[in-house]
């Protein structure tokens, strides 16, 4: 009967209430909280109840991702599998709520964790998380990191990453000064692996992609310039298609232009950089001669600053390859 509902819906928002409370007290309610037969209960039921009531339960979930001595026993009950669905929610008006709730959990989840990442992937979170970002919504700060985290989880991970453009969205965050270098490693790292259809090369070979890469080189800012040099060198190391697009786009005298920076790891890290572009240049000729290199590596040769000596021995060694290589 519809009293009998009413009634059963009324306990039910009680228990909710309660777990919630329990969700929230220390580590030991949690831990208890946490058993196999109550967390695989709790996700039966998110198909189950009306918006406020799942709201309550997701409420739980994330306060019980918060403790780290819970994560394994909600990974052991597959809550990331659970938790994904709920994002697929559209309408409704705790729909937002749901998903920060879900996303939060998530993120915790996920965090310095592959494996939970890649299972994250595996359950289809790649999509929701490019939603998120796209469409600038409020979850975006939890969206970035996890679809960042994702390049470095697996195999899978990538390609899905790949087939959902998330390589697109990792160029364009190039132009965000918090998640700048972090999308530009996660860039290398898809390169690194990059499988025999080379498909991520040719992405980053597209004339848009190389833009964005040499701008982003151009206008980083000082406080992460040091940062950005090791992904750089992994890329143009990594693809000779690469390296020689970038370097007849600009890359080149950006490079040769910033050898004077106050960072000795940083000299170093450019005199690399350069290295790489010098050996598969289609003009190196033209390369050292508009550049002017040989005389500013004479110049780093010269100098007296602290931490010098790696960068002396890395400059005389590319000189001596101009000599060598008889272009001079």
């Amino acid at each position: 009967s519809s009293l009998n509902a009413e009634l059963a819906r009324e306990y039910l928002e009680k228990v909710a209430d309660l777990l919630l409370e329990f969700a929230q007290a220390d580590t030991t309610v949690k831990y208890f909280m946490c058993s196999q037969s109550l967390l695989s209960r709790l996700f039966q039921m998110f198909n189950r109840v009306e918006p406020p009531i799942l709201l309550k339960i997701l409420k739980c979930i994330n306060h019980l991702s918060t403790d780290p001595n819970c994560l394994e026993n909600l990974q052991r009950a597959e809550a990331i599998k659970y938790l994904i669905p709920n994002l697929e929610l559209k309408e409704g008006s705790l729909v937002s709520e749901i998903h920060h709730e879900v996303l939060n959990a998530l993120f915790n989840l996920c965090k310095i964790n592959k494996r939970r990442q890649e299972q994250a992937a595996e359950n289809g979170i790649i999509p929701h998380l490019m939603q998120f970002i796209t469409s600038n919504s409020p979850l975006k700060q939890y969206a970035l990191p996890l679809l960042c985290d994702m390049a470095h989880a697996s195999r899978n991970s990538r390609e899905q990453l790949r087939a959902h453009g998330g390589l697109d969205v990792y160029l364009n965050l190039l132009e965000d000064e918090i998640w700048s270098v972090t999308a530009l490693d996660s860039i290398a790292v898809c390169l690194a692996h990059d499988n025999d259809n080379r498909k991520v090369e040719q992405s980053l070979l597209k004339k848009d992609a190389v833009q964005k890469l040499v701008k982003f080189f151009q206008c980083c800012p000082e406080q992460h310039f040091v940062h950005i040099l090791e992904p750089f060198l992994k890329i143009i190391t990594k693809s000779a298609r690469i390296n020689t697009t970038l370097a007849v786009n600009g890359l080149t005298p950006l490079l040769i232009a910033r050898l004077d920076h106050q960072d000795a790891i940083a000299r170093l890290n450019l005199l690399r950089l350069i290295k790489a572009v010098y050996e598969h240049h289609p003009q190196p000729k033209k390369l050292i001669v508009e550049n002017d290199l040989p005389e500013k590596l004479q110049n780093l040769i010269g100098e007296r600053r602290d931490g010098q000596v790696l960068v002396k021995q890395m400059a005389t060694s590319l000189l001596k390859a101009l000599h060598i290589n008889t272009v001079l």
